[in-house]
């Protein structure tokens, strides 16, 4: 559900970051018997897909190249 570190740049590095913390909290509340318990789990799935958009993976040169000719 999280792409691979090696393929992420500093942006989704810091997304999977964002994840694990809000799996901790999750954690933590689910612990005290709060709802809110949920949405951070969801939004910790929400933090972890979106590092597999491009935005959030390293790109070298031949990778914008190549973007760059499919358009």
């Amino acid at each position: 559900m999280i792409a691979p570190w090696t393929q992420l740049n500093f942006k989704g590095k810091t997304m999977v970051v964002g994840c694990v913390i809000n799996l901790t909290v999750s954690v933590i509340l689910a612990w005290s018997g709060s709802y809110m318990s949920i949405f951070s789990v969801i939004m910790a799935a929400w933090c972890g897909v979106w590092t597999f958009h491009p935005n959030y993976q390293y790109q070298d040169a031949k990778d914008i190249n190549n973007n760059e000719t499919r358009k």
